[in-house]
């Protein structure tokens, strides 16, 4: 008589799971690899290697963008950073952060239109600048400004500021893809006047490939609109059009609250979802566009079950390239203190809740970033 046993292997790597030996590849605990009701498991070395991450993933940025700004640097000019309020948090890059912590810079905090109503102006100024302190670059909440793009009345102002702050040098205008940074220039030339005998002109910036925009701000001086700065790994570089349009937030957010408890698992649309692993039952205040999902379900089983929801759209929208559990990072976030933290999702949104000594983990396309804080908005 004879018996056919199929041979099990890591789910990432191919290795033959095994539970006798920790030196050796496909190493598994035993209770892991006995337990016939996991579909894919993971040898202990990729799950601590790649499934959990021991940071969080920043845009990939060429190396025209940082001699632009190490230009800007250099000409002691003035920058103006453009950033997306509503999701910026993951959005930095420690390059460009080590070249531009030091310099002249005035922040234009875009999108304060879409915040919740009532949201706290100064608060919201001071939680933006300690979001750049913790990148390493040093700037005061009077560096910056609230932004609706739109706004003719805001350029007017914004311009205003540039040219009292610029101090006779160049200006350089630097944001993140879908910051608002064109559409800010756009205002600003609706009722820009030129002071000079210079054109505005688009053209390659010397010493790279990269076309910039050039505008004289006066006889001696010009402003640069530069390339952005990448969104590789926000969620948005992840989807298709429609899918997009359903998570790009076009009016003030509405917060919706969700209590959560260890046996479950929370959606957020067919893009990424969260799960309490430890933790008393816990209310998330959760900060996303209305044409974002929001579902609780059972954590049995969560990834397989995330990915057939997407596979059937039982929830929407979808990121159509989540097509196996192999395409989710997930991160693990511990929090102790007792008060109230942020916990986000570069490009989607952030949810909000009192920390005590939780344990979440956070599943999101591979690539994309999440982030920790204290609150963008004081939970009244």
């Amino acid at each position: 008589m004879s018996q056919i046993s199929q041979i099990r292997r890591c789910y990432n790597c191919g290795a033959v799971l095994q539970s006798t030996d920790p030196n050796k590849e496909g190493y598994v605990n035993k209770e892991v690899l006995e337990n016939n009701s996991q579909n894919f498991i993971f040898c202990n070395k990729c799950f601590e290697i790649e499934r959990f991450q021991p940071k969080t993933n920043e845009p990939v940025v060429g190396e025209d963008l940082i001699k632009i700004v190490q230009d800007a640097k250099d000409k002691d000019a003035l920058l103006v950073y453009v950033i997306n309020l509503f999701s910026f948090e993951a959005s930095f890059s420690r390059k460009i952060d080590e070249i531009i912590n030091g310099m002249n810079i005035l922040i234009v905090a875009n999108k304060f239109d879409l915040m919740p109503k009532g949201t706290n102006e100064d608060e919201t100024r001071e939680y933006v600048a300690h979001r750049f302190r913790a990148e390493g670059v040093r700037v005061e909440k009077d560096n910056i400004v609230l932004a609706n793009a739109f706004d003719d009345d805001t350029a007017r102002s914004i311009i205003a500021q540039i040219y009292e702050l610029k101090n006779g040098k160049d200006v350089y205008i630097l944001g993140s893809l879908y910051a608002g940074k064109t559409t800010l220039i756009d205002s600003f030339l609706r009722v820009y006047k030129n002071l000079s005998q210079g054109n505005i002109v688009s053209q390659e910036y010397p010493g790279t490939k990269s076309r910039v925009l050039q505008l004289p701000l006066s006889p001696r001086t010009m402003m640069y609109e530069i390339p952005s700065i990448p969104n590789n790994n926000s969620i948005l570089h992840n989807l298709d059009v429609p899918s997009t349009k359903k998570i790009y937030v076009t009016e003030p957010v509405e917060y919706r609250d969700i209590a959560l408890k260890e046996d479950e698992v929370l959606y957020f649309g067919g893009m990424s979802f969260v799960e309490l692993v430890k933790g008393k039952k816990t209310s998330l205040r959760c900060y996303f566009a209305d044409g974002v999902q929001l579902k609780k379900r059972s954590n049995n089983k969560c990834e397989e079950a995330f990915v057939k929801a997407i596979a059937k759209k039982a929830v929407k929208p979808v990121c159509s390239r989540i097509k196996s559990v192999k395409d989710l990072d997930v991160f693990e976030i511990k929090v102790t203190e007792s008060n109230y933290r942020d916990i986000g999702i570069q490009g989607l949104g952030w949810f909000n809740f009192l920390a005590k000594d939780q344990t979440f983990r956070i599943y999101v396309p591979k690539g994309v970033s999440i982030y920790t804080s204290r609150p963008k908005i004081d939970r009244k």
